[in-house]
């Protein structure tokens, strides 16, 4: 009877576990989750797992956590680029790299490393990739987007009057990687887009809440 009541205490609490990872707010709401659950319309007609689109427990590569898409070989962005720069963005690196392996348009929606074959999507390119018509297709030219892999640092911000130094808000609207870069994700949170209706998973409710972290106006 003992026995019973553990297991029955287990299921329990791991049900409870399982709905609060995928409640509201999570990526199982949002067209990142690429599986047959997910909410758009490049997803996958066979695939019921959500997260093997980018990660895995098992055979993933170092690029990033547990890191499962496959990312382009070596390859030349063109990065955004102005003379008031104090910094230069390098070529993607970080979780701008990991960004792409989707969104530069180059490389299968369903192309991952724990898997011989590609994962069959639908409305996708010829070759499984994010088609160019849609606004999700950033490509290979980051010239007219704000700069990522770029270093943010005390040294950068105090050379300017319109940055701050420290971030404000640093856990909450933005961020800057442990190398001290910015990256895709210091703007957005791949795995949440419950916190704003008009920017695509964008780590606050407004724009001006992200963008006054790290500058001043």
């Amino acid at each position: 009877m003992r026995i019973k009541l553990v297991i029955s205490f287990f299921c329990l609490v791991s049900l409870f576990s399982v709905y609060g990872a995928f409640g509201a707010g999570t990526i199982n709401d949002t067209r990142h989750n690429l599986s047959v659950s997910g909410t758009g319309d490049i997803k996958s007609p066979t695939e019921t797992r959500v997260c093997i689109f980018c990660h895995s427990s098992h055979n993933a590569s170092t690029e990033g956590p547990l890191w499962n898409h496959k990312t382009a070989s070596q390859k030349t962005f063109q990065t955004y680029q102005r003379s008031t720069m104090y910094s230069r963005p390098e070529q993607p690196n970080g979780s701008t790299k990991l960004c792409l392996s989707c969104h530069d348009g180059t490389i299968a929606v369903g192309a991952v490393h724990n898997r011989a074959s590609v994962i069959p999507m639908n409305n996708v390119g010829s070759s499984g990739e994010i088609p160019a018509t849609r606004e999700s297709h950033i490509g290979t030219d980051l010239s007219g987007t704000h700069p990522v892999s770029v270093k943010f640092d005390q040294q950068v911000a105090l050379s300017s009057s319109h940055l701050k130094w420290p971030i404000s808000n640093l856990s909450e609207s933005a961020m800057v990687d442990y190398n001290g870069f910015v990256q895709c994700t210091s703007c957005h949170d791949p795995h949440d887009d419950s916190k704003s209706v008009k920017y695509p998973f964008w780590r606050a409710s407004t724009f001006s809440e992200v963008c006054k972290a790290c500058h001043e106006f």
